[in-house]
This record gives C-alpha cells, structure tokens and sequence, in this order.
C-alpha cells in the first residue's frame, strides 16, 4: 500500500472513532433530555414541533441547491467556490426564512387538523422561530464541509459534539423554568448557534462574500441532482408525520414522533456521522473500484454489528424502556416502537449505499430510485393514517425492505459490488442476532414469571443479558468487528493509532 493510501485509510480510520465519540457524547445527551422532557412535557408539545420540523426541512430542502457539498466532492476547488458557495447559501437562507414568517398563517392551518384550531397561534409562533435556523445553519454550512473536504474528521467531531449535546440539553433547563412547548424551540435554535460559535472560533475567520459566474455554473450542475434528490428525501422521511398530523391529530403525532425518534436516534447519529467521512474519503478514491468495495465491505460490516443488535434489544425492552423513561402516559409508544426497530435494522444497510451513489456520481440514479420507494412509501402510509400510527409503523419497515433491495439493486447495476459482499459482510451482525434472539426471548419469559414486562428489573435483566451476549459472543465467533468496538471502549483503539503514528514517524527518520 502506498503512503498515501496508507494516510488515506489511517484519516478515515480515525475520523470513525472521533465520529463515534462524537455520536455517543451527543446521543447519550439526547437519552438523558428526553427522559425529562417527556415528563415536564405533553404528547401535544412534541407533536407541535414536529410538524412545524415538517415545514421547515421542506423549506430547506427548497432553499439548498447542494452547494455545500460540492466543495467535498470536486476534486479542485479555490476560493471563488468557496465565495460563491456562502454568498448564495446565506442569500437563498434569508430569502427562505422572510417566506417562512410571511406565510406562516397559511402553512400552519393546511397542516393541522381541523379539531387542533385552538393551537393554530402556537403552531404560527414556532414556525416563525424556527424559521431563523436557516440563517444559522447557512453560516456554517461552508466553514463545516471544508472541514470533511481536509478530512479533519477529528476538530469536526468536537465541534459537533459541543454543539449536539448543548443543543440536546437546553431545552431541559428552559422546561424545568416552565417554557412548555418553547422549551423545545429555544434549545433548537440555541443548539445552532453553538454551531456557528463553535465553526468561527475553530476557523478564526468567516468565509468572504463574492460571487463567480463561473464557479457558480461549476457548483450548480453537480447541485442540480443533489437539490431534487433532498426534496424527494423530504418527503420520504417526513410524509408519515403529515399524514399522521392530519388524519389522526397531533397527540398522535406526538406518541408516533417519540417512537420513530428513539428507533431511529441510533441509526441516524451512525448515518449522519458516518456518511460524512464516507463521502470525503469515497470521493477521494470514486475511480478505484476495488479500493471502494474494500471499504464499503468493512463498513457495512461494522455499522450492522452495532446497529443490529441495538434494534433487537430495541424490541425486546421497549415495553419496560418507554414507562421507564417517559413516563405511564407514553404507552401507546411502545408497538410502534417494536415495530419500527425492524425498519431501524433493514435502513442501517441501505444506508451504507447512499455516500458510494454521490461520490461516484450517481446522484441521479440514486435519486430515481428513492422517488419509486417514496411514493410506494405514500401510498402504504395514506391508507394506514386513516386508522392508527401502529400500521403506519409497518408501512415504513415494508417501504424500508423495498427500499435495500431498490437501492442495492442499482448499486450492482452501475458499479462492480455484488449481492454476494453485501451478504459477507452482514454474516457476523447476523450471527449475533441468532444468538440474541433467543436469549432475550428466554430472558423475558423467565422474567415474567417473577415481575412485571414494564418494570425496571425486567429492563436491567434484558439489558445485562444483550451485553453478555454482545461482547460474550466475541469468544465464541472472534468478531473483528466487535473486538475493535471492546478496543475503542477501553481506549486500546487510541493506543494503537499513537503507535502507529509513532512508528511512521521513526520510519520517515530512517529514510
């Protein structure tokens, strides 16, 4: 291997480990608030603001030409991209929020449901507020993706760490003081300004305004694909939250918007922190196919060893996990959270896919594929939100199952994976489950005899068992996977990159 691949892999390796310390410190952050909030909250609060973060992922997804990820993907960039790139982002942010606050009356009442009129006001307020996020987020969008494009995967972590868990957290303080709905509002706007904050005093400096034609032609022709892909991505990921608002209200919303974000919490922190060292480092290599498959195996392999067996435990204590943590009002969470954990497992391998579609350049393909499954997708969830949230959970785990097999089938068509590696690499996470589930099984009915599924003793019994299992099973198959997982957690994982760095070091002073 040469040395630059060498420092190529060691980068990406590194930025994994600071990418999972980062989505720890912040999901650990987000356990603990939510926690609170459900008890010093009502189902209503979280199903405002849900809604509210309907409209405004839309908003951004109209406004985001795909700028900021040009600058990751273009092998050649200088400072006329970079100019132009901030100049229109923060343009099109202003121009996205003064449309927000003026017709937030109008987008408000189509949303909501005639029998939630009495929260129409609220419902305009917090549309309002928020709407000033993309100002913030247009900020710092520039100054973090030239972070990914020098794979300073490290400084972007703690960034984003700082931010997620402050993010995550204010909103506890501001409902213990009493601010209701606006608890959560405050905190999410607080959360990105520690982002801008954080991006400037790394940076010391902001990224100037000025404006290329030609750069500006540059950035929209790759922008172009990967503008329409976000708003088919939009509604893939937010059609059952408006169905849900408008057919079965916003107390519904609420149960069914804390069971997909506890499903989908783990997953996401692995697929947004991921998928950015992903598409730096696949775009440095997009024309090495063999390079490409190596790393997609090895990822795919070790994302699935963590996020399996997260789903399976996922199902097994949510009837204990959800009284437990967000209180007795919150049971109507619990089967559409077992039910959406199956979705969580199929989405953590699709997911592996969609970095190699964009750094190879196949935002195109990818984005005809997704617009199949989205409107398969509303179909399934039309129907199921005209009875309950629960068949609206398994609306999204048969779309998720179309989904892996859409997208990995024109992955195969259009480069050289086949469905061969892709079955390889998930072999080690699949024999874990084959042990989990009928330990956990075992343990839950054995539980059961002496106290009850929703108590506190039958949560610790599941859990100590999936962890004996999780990390016992390493003995028993040797999983790679899982003994970097035991390396990163007793910090052997750090050592052994100081070493090496040592070593290339005293090996660069003897040539």
């Amino acid at each position: 291997m040469s040395e630059k691949n060498k420092s190529l892999t060691a980068q990406a390796r590194s930025g994994v480990i600071w990418t999972i310390i980062r989505s720890l410190s912040s999901q650990g952050a987000r356990f603990i608030a939510s926690m609170f909030l459900a008890r010093l909250l009502f189902p209503e609060d979280f199903g405002i603001v849900g809604i509210v973060l309907i409209v405004t992922r839309l908003a951004n997804r109209l406004g985001n030409f795909g700028f900021a990820q040009v600058l990751i993907q273009k092998k050649l960039i200088d400072e006329t991209h970079v100019r132009t790139t901030f100049t229109v982002n923060l343009l099109i942010a202003v121009a996205t929020t003064t449309v927000l606050f003026l017709a937030a009356p109008y987008i408000a009442g189509f949303v909501t449901k005639d029998s939630d009129a009495v929260r129409l006001p609220l419902v305009i307020d917090v549309l309002r507020v928020l709407s000033l996020n993309f100002i913030l987020i247009s900020l710092y969008a520039v100054p973090n993706s030239l972070l990914k494009r020098k794979l300073k995967f490290k400084q972007e972590s703690i960034i984003g760490g700082i931010a997620n868990v402050t993010k995550f957290l204010a909103p506890v303080g501001f409902a213990f003081a009493g601010f209701g709905v606006w608890s959560l509002v405050y905190g999410n706007v607080f959360g990105e300004v520690m982002y801008v904050i954080a991006f400037y005093s790394y940076a010391r400096k902001a990224p100037r305004l000025g404006f290329d034609k030609q750069a500006f032609k540059e950035i929209f022709s790759f922008g172009m694909w990967m503008n329409l892909y976000s708003y088919v991505q939009y509604f893939y990921k937010n059609i059952d939250y408006f169905f849900i608002s408008k057919f079965l209200g916003l107390g519904m919303l609420g149960f069914y918007e804390r069971a997909y974000n506890l499903m989908n919490a783990p997953r996401k922190r692995v697929s947004d922190m991921i998928n950015g060292i992903l598409f730096a480092t696949y775009s440095r290599i997009q024309d090495e196919e063999e390079r490409m498959i190596s790393a997609m195996k090895k990822v795919m392999s070790a994302v699935s060893m963590i996020i399996f067996p997260a789903m399976t435990w996922l199902y097994f204590a949510s009837p204990s996990l959800i009284p437990i943590v967000y209180g007795d009002k919150w049971y109507p969470t619990i089967v559409p959270l077992q039910i959406m954990s199956i979705s969580g497992l199929i989405e953590s391998v699709t997911m592996i896919f969609f970095p190699a579609f964009i750094a190879k350049g196949l935002v195109n393909k990818r984005t005809k594929v997704h617009f199949k499954v989205m409107l398969i997708l509303a179909g399934l969830v039309y129907y199921a939100s005209h009875h309950s949230i629960v068949l609206v959970a398994w609306a999204i785990v048969i779309s998720s199952f179309v989904g892996l097999l859409w997208n990995s089938h024109e992955y195969i068509r259009n480069s050289e994976w086949n469905w061969k590696y892709t079955f390889s690499s998930l072999r080690p996470a699949l024999s874990m489950m084959g042990l989990l589930i009928p330990l956990l099984f075992a343990t839950r009915w054995i539980g059961e005899l002496y106290f009850s599924v929703h108590s506190v003793f039958m949560l610790i019994a599941l859990t100590v068992m999936a962890a004996l299992t999780f990390f016992g099973g390493n003995y028993i198959f040797k999983f790679a996977e899982v003994r970097e997982i035991i390396d990163l957690a007793t910090g052997k994982a750090f050592k052994k990159i100081k070493r090496k760095k040592q070593k290339d070091i005293a090996d660069a002073k003897q040539t």
